[in-house]
């Protein structure tokens, strides 16, 4: 799959990208893959107004094509809940400290009965979690939000931007060098934080008349 093309073959009558405008997210889907063992791959499907399936579009683009949703695409919005940080090397160590003392640990006797008595490996104690802390799950400042504008960069590399009602931006990467996380839904919490991170030279649809 080439994913670096529009999908515009997709559908003879897209909406006008106007129309986004007002729109509220229902639900969005995504296909992950692999490509040639280094690349992971994306696809979203963004559901509006739980009738709609479309396409975040690529800057460049006056449509928004209207999509069949792929039945290997799995919701993003299962599990909302805030999710565990494990906290573990308490005290900081280095990597060098931690083998040293682990190796030392593992010539005492009571540790080496404590192995034979268990059957495997001890781990290094400095890497149990001593702390646990919950992060929140921003993936539910998305869903059933509506979309107020549309942005984007003067790059016909990357997809433009849907800037939602509650100040949360969504874009969608659909390849990245593989372990990086980057492929898939991307977000921001704030237009300030999109521009911290890619610049401040983007366009707004709302501003834009030639784009309609």
């Amino acid at each position: 799959m080439d994913y670096n093309s529009s999908v515009e073959e997709e559908n003879d009558s897209p909406m006008p990208i106007g129309e986004l405008i007002g729109q509220v997210i229902t639900n969005i889907y995504i296909i992950f893959g692999e490509e040639q063992d280094w690349l992971d791959t994306a696809e979203c499907f963004i559901e509006l107004n739980n009738t709609l399936i479309i396409d975040i579009p690529w800057g460049f683009s006056t449509s928004v094509w209207i999509r069949e949703l792929d039945p290997k695409a799995k919701t993003i919005f299962k599990d909302l809940a805030d999710y565990p940080v494990y906290h573990v090397n308490k005290e900081g160590q280095s990597i060098g400290e931690i083998a040293a003392a682990y190796q030392k640990r593992k010539k005492n006797v009571f540790h080496k009965l404590r192995e034979l008595f268990l059957g495997k490996e001890i781990i290094p104690i400095e890497y149990k979690p001593y702390k646990v802390e919950y992060a929140e799950n921003k993936l539910k400042h998305v869903q059933n939000r509506k979309i107020i504008d549309f942005l984007w960069y003067d790059d016909d590399e990357i997809k433009g931007f849907l800037l939602l009602d509650n100040g949360y931006v969504i874009t969608e990467t659909r390849m990245s060098p593989s372990g990086t996380g980057l492929a898939g839904l991307n977000y921001y919490d704030s237009l300030d934080s999109l521009t911290e991170s890619k610049g401040p030279d983007f366009k707004l649809l709302s501003k834009e008349t030639k784009v309609g």
